[in-house]
């Protein structure tokens, strides 16, 4: 299945429940509370290693954490972020590609 990338993150964080933030997204996969981590392509090698190592499927964006940020409507830098609830988004499929 072929999803837009963008669009799912964007209704995830409209309609889910999303939290964004390397140490928050390090500290829900490794408790199991989170159902996905999204990691930018230029996430620290430190923050994806922990993040790999809990059992939550990771699916790493095609672009920088300054790229990620405004896709999520954030004027911020996104290095990564956990989904707690994917709401009425389809981004948990990108679990299966």
């Amino acid at each position: 299945m072929d999803i837009n990338i963008d669009k799912a993150l964007i209704k995830a964080v409209k309609t889910g429940k999303v939290v964004m933030g390397s140490k928050k997204a390090i500290e829900l996969s490794e408790s199991g509370r989170a159902q996905m981590i999204i990691l930018a392509k230029n996430c620290p090698e430190e923050t994806k290693a922990k993040i790999e190592a809990s059992k939550v499927p990771v699916y790493v964006y095609n672009g920088t954490g300054r790229e990620l940020g405004p896709v999520c409507g954030k004027p911020f830098i996104i290095a990564a972020m956990a989904i707690l609830d994917a709401g009425e988004s389809d981004i948990l499929s990108l679990a299966d590609s």
